[in-house]
């Protein structure tokens, strides 16, 4: 039995529930596994509506095994980036169906979960004290590896991301909405899916729903991308910023010159592989 219990009900919506071995859902081999199987399973499920990924646990999905990653040993670095790979690849796959995803948002989605939630076209949270969401890797010396860096740039431009990348910045469900991380909160836990399954239905037949902003023709990261003056002026004084607030490599990495394009220019720009 896979630890992602897939139910497809009369309306041609299915419903991922994550329960994975453990006290909460984390970015392991078994997550790879069940994930690569579930999205090979709605690229071939016929008369889908829509998507819903919800969560057995009270943490939504609390992201990277650590002691996977600390298990990585020196002259093991092809196998870590293809195990990247895989995991971008599936989430890129996911946010391509030609239908509605909606992440249910329960509890905590931190680092991976949240990566989850960003290839989702659509998230709705349990607005609850408990319920925190952002990308707090650096804080740990790592950067986000499933996607998390493009989609947060794309989704909010690259200086209002910034916080969250290069500070691990974590925020409630009412301050991820204001800053438009997420699409809606809902008072009650019984409200999750009713609320999801009424979006997918609403939105039935609707290309435009199924599709990601960064996927459109006419997409322009909000506030410019990174050569534009305005940004280039931004990356100029970023790391004097955040050595102040940050001293992780991680953190100091992502404002490294050596890691932009042609010409200095940092490419944040989501280019997909159809």
């Amino acid at each position: 039995m896979s630890v992602f219990n897939y139910q497809k009900d009369a309306d041609g919506i299915v419903t991922i529930t994550m329960d994975m071995t453990g006290p909460v859902n984390a970015m392991n081999q078994e997550y790879r596994d069940a994930m690569a199987d579930a999205v090979a399973k709605l690229e071939t499920e016929k008369d889908l509506t829509g998507v819903i990924f919800a969560s057995a646990k009270k943490v939504f999905f609390a992201g990277g095994d650590l002691h996977e990653l600390l298990a990585f040993e020196k002259g093991q670095e092809p196998a870590f980036m293809a195990m990247l790979d895989a995991i971008k690849s599936d989430l890129r796959k996911l946010e391509k169906l030609p239908v509605p995803v909606v992440a249910a948002i329960n509890g905590a989605a931190l680092g991976g979960g949240f990566e989850i939630c960003l290839a989702c076209n659509y998230r709705i949270a349990y607005n609850h004290q408990s319920v925190q969401l952002g990308l707090p890797e650096v804080s740990l010396g790592l950067l986000p590896g499933g996607g998390g860096i493009v989609r947060m740039v794309n989704l909010l431009g690259l200086q209002a991301a910034l916080p969250y990348l290069l500070e691990g910045k974590k925020v409630t469900p009412q301050d991820a909405l204001a800053a438009g991380m997420i699409h809606e909160t809902v008072e009650s836990l019984d409200d999750l899916l009713v609320r999801a399954k009424a979006y997918i239905l609403a939105n039935k037949g609707n290309a435009e729903a199924a599709q990601q902003a960064w996927d459109k023709a006419d997409f322009r990261i909000p506030g410019g991308a990174a050569g534009s003056p305005k940004m280039a002026q931004l990356l100029t004084i970023a790391p004097a910023m955040l050595a102040q607030k940050n001293s992780r490599p991680a953190a100091r990495a992502g404002t490294n010159p050596r890691l932009r394009g042609r010409g200095g220019k940092a490419r944040f720009r989501y280019r997909a592989k159809n």
